[in-house]
């Protein structure tokens, strides 16, 4: 295991992490456990396999492990397994986390079930991942179109009225102005 994994109570115990973090090393801990391999005998004793051996790591010492994929967890790996993709400074923070949901909105467009659904594998009936890919790469290129052209029809090209009227919001009232008796108004 990587060392912020060994030593994750101890440097909870040390005041060098917080509990937050300790609960999320012990959870990355899993990809290290050892596996069993049969069931237990008449004894209780029960033999186990090592976890790149069962296909849950990537193990130096077994190199034909090593390589399998990038998801499965590696004594090697300088980065723990339980540290998230995180902003670099708290002024990159709001930039960060606008991205980040900018991408998790456009995933749930793309995955709605009454369009591409790209969520749904079943809807790309094929076998091999490199057809399974290209596929997909179509449903998103139809997904960006569609969002594209829906768009497109709230622009009022040429003098023309739009097709689609753009999303009007109420105007938000001042958060100083309520009362149990309704908002304040201006003049007051």
């Amino acid at each position: 295991m990587p060392e912020p994994l060994v030593n994750a109570t101890i440097d909870l115990h040390a005041e060098r992490i917080d509990r937050e973090t300790w609960v999320r090393l012990i959870a990355a801990r899993r990809g290290y456990r050892l596996m069993p391999k049969q069931n237990a005998d008449a004894d209780g004793y029960q033999r186990m396999m090592c976890p790149a051996e069962a296909g849950k790591a990537q193990c130096p010492i077994k190199p034909r492990t090593m390589g399998r994929g990038i998801h499965l967890p590696s004594p090697l790996s300088t980065r723990s397994p339980a540290q998230r993709a995180r902003p670099r400074s708290a002024a990159s923070a709001p930039i960060y986390f606008r991205l980040r949901n900018s991408v998790e909105g456009y995933n749930g467009y793309a995955k709605s079930p009454l369009t591409e659904g790209i969520e749904a594998a079943g809807s790309r009936r094929i076998r091999d991942i490199a057809a399974q890919t290209i596929l997909l790469a179509f449903q998103l290129a139809h997904a960006n179109r569609r969002k594209i052209k829906k768009w497109l029809e709230t622009l009022a090209l040429g003098g023309e009225r739009p097709l689609r009227r753009t999303h009007h919001r109420r105007k938000i009232k001042e958060p100083g102005t309520w009362t149990p008796t309704g908002h304040l108004s201006s003049a007051a």
